[in-house]
């Protein structure tokens, strides 16, 4: 008779990621839910990743490692992955990133309270490299929202997600590969057009922003293949395309060109479009978003705290717990 297979399949590519791989797989083995195995795809390591790998291998069986002799780039792998999973669901984390110990439990609960779910996703913190908290990641919690939210910017932590393999592997043919960086935004954009999602408000993830992560040639990639995803997802967020101007308003937001030329533009375009929304988190997204937008105006200290009151107007609740979780680091 064969093993069942694992509820989970937590899904890791690596490329020179050593630095921080071992605290990242220790995050998912002190995990409070245990039935899972952990997939981690090196891709061609040169700086030892894959010993890590190795080594935590040889500590737990769940564990698989699966090397590759040449670097694929990290969707090809992702697919890799996803191909010699064995769970019914499939979770991701980023290499240089942290779980939770209550993030699958968390996540598990919630899909299996709402079955029809087919993608899953949690809020998440920004950390340095020295694990000291830098920021915090919001993101929409209803479907609704998550869809309004889709041609303004990712609505999910890649890190984050917990997704249906069957779903995405056989009906969507996994991710895109002529996406290099942007391939997760593009795959959830075609996965909530057809089925239900949601986000837990719970910060689950930390997420670890290091300035060397994407150089300037990797940004530009990022943002020209985010704008392609995009644009593509006007329809499903508004019901009809957007214009240049629109465009370029939406572009700068996501992108957190906080100009004070633009702000003003940005916000009346975007409330006509708001006020059509029924997302019962609206407000907190209207908060959320104008809290995004105070963090990009470094430099028009005004501006920001005109932000800030903006996102108490609209959600005082969760624009206050948000500045104290800030504030206490």
């Amino acid at each position: 008779m064969s093993e069942r297979p694992p509820a989970i399949s937590i899904l890791m590519t690596v490329f020179n990621g050593g630095k921080f791989l071992d605290a990242s797989i220790r995050s998912i083995h002190q995990q409070a839910f245990q039935d899972w195995e952990f997939l981690i795809v090196d891709d061609a390591s040169t700086d030892g990743s894959l010993a890590v790998a190795e080594r935590w291998r040889a500590i737990d069986k769940r564990i698989r490692v699966i090397p590759n002799l040449e670097n694929k780039g990290q969707t090809p792998c992702l697919n890799q992955g996803m191909r010699e999973a064995q769970g019914k669901w499939i979770a991701r984390q980023d290499a240089d990133d942290l779980s939770h110990p209550m993030r699958l439990s968390r996540q598990f609960e919630r899909v299996t309270c709402d079955p029809e779910l087919a993608l899953v996703g949690t809020g998440g913190r920004i950390i340095d490299e020295n694990d000291r908290l830098c920021g915090l990641l919001d993101v929409p919690l209803s479907a609704a929202s998550i869809r309004w939210t889709a041609a303004l910017l990712n609505p999910f932590l890649h890190t984050s997600v917990m997704f249906r393999r069957d779903i995405v592997l056989e009906e969507f043919g996994g991710y895109d590969e002529s996406f290099r960086i942007s391939q997760d935004y593009d795959l959830w954009t075609r996965v909530i057009a057809r089925h239900p999602s949601a986000n837990l408000p719970w910060r689950l993830v930390c997420y670890r922003d290091l300035a060397s992560a994407l150089s300037k040639t990797g940004r530009s990639i990022a943002f020209d293949e985010a704008q392609r995803v995009s644009e593509n997802a006007e329809f499903l967020s508004f019901g009809r395309a957007l214009d240049a101007g629109e465009r370029r308003l939406a572009k700068a937001f996501r992108e957190g060109e906080g100009q004070e030329t633009d702000r003003h533009a940005f916000w009346k375009w975007y409330r006509s479009l708001y006020a059509a929304t029924a997302a019962p988190d609206k407000r907190r997204l209207l908060a959320a978003h104008h809290l995004k937008v105070s963090g990009s105006l470094s430099n028009a200290p005004a501006a920001a705290i005109a932000e800030m009151l903006a996102a108490f107007r609209s959600d005082p609740g969760f624009a206050a717990g948000w500045l104290i979780e800030r504030a206490r680091g």
